[in-house]
Order: C-alpha cells, then structure tokens, then sequence
C-alpha cells in the first residue's frame, strides 16, 4: 500500500472526542517525523492527524463533522 493518501496519527491523539471542540479544524503546512506535511489541528491548536495531502486532509476534517479553515 501506498504511503499517498494515508492518515498519520500524531501521539495517538485522532479519537471522536477529539474532534468536537468548536467543530473547527485548521489545516496548515507543517513537519512531521522530518516530512513536510498537512497537519489537521483542533481550535486550541494541537495537532490531531497529518497527511502528505491537502485535499485529504479537508475531506478528513469533514468526516469527522469539523469545519475546516485554511491556515497559512
């Protein structure tokens, strides 16, 4: 399988519980373990999950009934 596409857990922090605070996810350009990644963080900025692809990374947003932002 394909690393393109795939969701990375960051610190084991992708749950549901996660998820619900303001239904708002910001999707910003960052590292990840020496990658340059999307990262997926909730509104009081921790990072929830990165992936290698931006469009990815709102569609994941979405399926977990968050908002998401561009943030450059």
């Amino acid at each position: 399988m394909s690393d393109k596409n795939m969701l990375t857990e960051i610190e084991g922090l992708l749950g549901e519980d996660e998820w619900n605070d303001n239904n708002s996810a910001f999707i910003k350009q960052g590292e990840y373990d020496g990658k340059p990644m999307w990262l997926i963080c909730n509104a009081e900025g921790e990072k929830i999950a990165a992936t290698d692809n931006r469009d990815f990374a709102f569609i994941v947003a979405r399926q977990n009934d968050m908002e998401p932002h561009s943030v450059h």
